[in-house]
């Protein structure tokens, strides 16, 4: 498991950090990111978590997904929102990583929901994960 972490954090202040990343979402912005991994060439399947920004991804997870060569991996995506779901997110993984396999997502509002264990179980069974 790889959290991405930035080198220069967001943040705490919730509306200092709303304003810092959607200047960076305007700016099309690659915040650097502490401890990549060298590569990912032990892993098949990349289970890639992030909120939904705007519409999209956030740029940290840009620039992750731009550092590595993914072709060939799977990517299952799961995304937090506040009622937009994916939006436009599942594009902009597909053109940062054009030659990976995009799997079925599972969007997840920010409150959860009595069923997300459920929801989260038939999601890894769906994409052929096994979860304990």
């Amino acid at each position: 498991m790889f959290e991405i972490t930035l080198v220069h954090p967001y943040s705490t202040n919730y509306n200092t950090v709303l304003m810092e990343a959607q200047e960076d979402q305007h700016k099309q912005a690659r915040p650097e990111i502490k401890d990549l991994p060298d590569n990912l060439d032990e892993y098949d399947v990349i289970i890639l978590g992030y909120p939904n920004w705007w519409a999209s991804i956030p740029m940290p997870i840009a620039a992750f997904l731009e550092h590595y060569d993914l072709s060939g991996k799977t990517i299952v995506p799961f995304c937090s929102h506040g009622g937009g779901r994916f939006g436009q997110s599942l594009t902009a993984i597909a053109k940062l990583a054009p030659d990976s396999v995009i799997k079925d997502g599972l969007s997840v509002h920010y409150s959860g929901g009595s069923t997300l264990s459920s929801d989260v179980a038939l999601w890894l069974e769906e994409n052929g994960i096994a979860h304990n």
